[in-house]
């Protein structure tokens, strides 16, 4: 009996070992696939929905973000995510201003939270490097408990500590940081208040070099284009304040300056400011310089249409053959300019005139038919607060959005160049006030016909559809009660082209298998003594293929079934596999 009980104790105890393993594998085993999703990023928390508009996960701000003291004093339960990014293949990023400054990854097949990062003070930027598989985040401020401006994630292991990178030339490091897979060893880092480009090696994480910039203050808003490898970059510059001054201005008291450039410029120190106070003023002459990465050499700078302005933020599409230059003109004009050859200046396009006053809604008109006026805007202001760039192998379209109206504008880029085709779409119509609050936010679904913009005034998010050209796009979808935040398209690129890569390897076999065994495979099956062996071989190999054809349909289905496929949202997806975008503006 003793015997017994002992062997029933040993046959539960397996069991009960058993379904543990199977508990703790069942994740792996059964892991659900979000598929393409849009990330809604606000102070509720994420939110993950299909690219036509339903939720597919909700991660509440009681479950992600903890309480914490605000500048003010106030305790506040609210996330403040500030940059995100995707990886592209393990987890999607996001930087938190909450509390103690960290950084957030989420799983990016399941949605779910893997946990958080402490990381420098003011995270503003992240960039994404997929040949070193690091996360990099630019940070504006370096503090006794975060002594650095640039951080360093692994993909690979969330709990790797990588050292903090400081430059230390300046104690508010307010800036940008380009990364790309087409850099080769280096990133370049910008400063508001640095007149130079740092070049920053990116295996021993120090300055390589610095690039001095003519006649100005600092550098800002940055974009890079593997096209030509040349870096876009804001000038920063110093002008005059106060009465009969360039800036009437003085922010928060003129101090000693040396203007560089403008009507102003001097070789004597006067009283005004420099920076941010000086965008959109007649000292912002420099515009926006191209650099060559390649030859480390200055190759020109640009600026806006003559008699609207000056000044602009620089912005690419995804593959970076277009440059467009957001002005601070009012909302009338958007730059665009081409991508050349390595060294060569980028050409200038076209000004594509924006109206939202005339034309009717979803007619295809020409950009020299229509007078630019974004509603609302205010002249030496930047009006355009986002744009999305639709890029397929039938249609390359950009898409153009203000917080100070209520319509967006969709430009054909393969048009007659000097007069392309572009619609204007009302989000809201019957409204008279925007909706966009304080910044509209853009985003496409890649692959799909979806755009995301969003209304953080009336909290609502628009879904249009744009099923073929421009003049097919419509709100397709308005979804109530969604809090202000920014958006984050999200793909497994990495599965993608393993599904892809493994698809075309079984097909190429099976076709090759599908012809029946070679006349020679017989004769040596029926001579040799091992022919059952060989037989074995031959069908243990048919069965490999199946088995790699069955894996690859998985993932697939899995991309291309998704809860959105279910949810009508990818019925014609149609994603390139060879693009690296990871998002409808980033490319890696």
């Amino acid at each position: 009996m003793h015997i017994f009980s002992q062997a029933v104790l040993a046959a539960l105890s397996f069991v009960s070992t058993q379904a543990v393993h199977q508990q703790s594998d069942i994740y792996y085993h059964e892991k659900p696939v979000l598929g393409p999703s849009m990330w809604h990023f606000s102070a509720d928390g994420v939110t993950i929905y299909a690219p036509n508009g339903d939720v597919l996960k909700e991660h509440p701000k009681k479950m992600t973000c903890r309480p914490y003291m605000t500048r003010s004093g106030v305790m506040s339960e609210d996330c403040y995510y500030y940059a995100w990014a995707s990886d592209g293949h393990k987890y999607v990023w996001a930087a938190s201003f909450a509390g103690d400054h960290h950084v957030e990854a989420f799983d990016i097949d399941t949605g779910d939270y893997a946990g958080y990062i402490n990381t420098c003070s003011t995270p503003i930027d992240m960039e994404y490097h997929p040949a070193r598989r690091e996360m990099y985040v630019r940070c504006a401020q370096s503090t006794d408990t975060h002594p650095g401006e640039i951080d360093v994630f692994s993909s690979a292991n969330l709990s790797s500590d990588i050292p903090m990178i400081k430059f230390g030339d300046t104690v508010r490091p307010y800036g940008r940081l380009a990364v790309h897979s087409a850099m080769g060893p280096y990133a370049y880092s910008l400063a508001y208040d640095q007149s130079y480009i740092t070049e920053l090696d990116l295996s021993s994480k120090l300055a390589a070099a610095t690039y001095e910039i003519p006649d100005a203050f600092g550098g800002y808003d940055t974009t890079y284009s593997p096209v030509n490898n040349h870096l876009y970059f804001r000038a920063r510059v110093c002008c005059s304040c106060g009465v009969d001054a360039d800036v009437e201005s003085c922010g928060y008291g003129a101090k000693q300056v040396l203007v560089k450039t403008g009507p102003s410029k001097s070789t004597v120190e006067q009283d005004g400011v420099c920076g941010s106070g000086c965008e959109g003023s007649v000292a912002d002459t420099i515009g926006v310089y191209e650099f060559d990465t390649i030859n480390k050499k200055f190759v020109t700078n640009h600026n806006i249409k003559s008699g609207t302005g000056f000044g602009a933020d620089p912005v690419s599409s995804p593959d970076g053959k277009w440059i467009l230059l957001l002005p601070n003109d009012g909302g009338q004009y958007v730059r665009v300019l081409k991508a050349g050859g390595n060294g060569s200046s980028s050409t200038l396009v076209t000004d594509i005139k924006v109206n939202f006053e005339g034309g009717t809604p979803g007619k295809t008109s020409t950009c020299d038919d229509i007078k630019v006026n974004f509603e609302g805007g205010t002249p030496g202001k930047t009006v355009v607060s986002d744009f999305a760039f639709i890029q397929q192998s039938d249609r390359d379209i950009l898409v153009l959005g203000a917080s100070s109206d209520n319509h967006v504008v969709l430009i054909d880029l393969r048009s007659n160049q000097t007069n392309m085709d572009m619609v204007k779409l009302d989000l809201a119509p019957g409204v008279s006030e925007s909706t966009g609050g304080s910044s509209r936010k853009l985003e496409w679904a890649v692959g799909t016909d979806y755009v995301w913009v969003d209304g953080g005034e009336s909290m609502e998010q628009y879904i249009i559809k744009i099923p073929d050209g421009i003049s097919s796009a419509k709100v397709d979808r308005t979804l109530g009660a969604v809090t202000a935040g920014n958006m984050l398209y999200v793909n497994n690129y990495e599965r993608l082209r393993s599904a892809d890569a493994m698809l075309s390897v079984s097909r190429s076999a099976s076709a090759t298998s599908g012809t029946g065994t070679s006349t020679s495979t017989q004769q040596q099956m029926e001579t040799t003594s091992d022919g059952v062996g060989m037989a074995a071989v031959v069908i243990g190999s048919v069965g490999l293929v199946t088995a790699l054809g069955a894996i690859a349909y998985t993932f697939s289905k899995s991309s291309s079934s998704s809860p959105s496929a279910g949810a009508g949202g990818q019925e014609q997806f149609r994603d390139d596999l060879e693009a690296k975008s990871l998002g409808s503006k980033d490319v890696a």
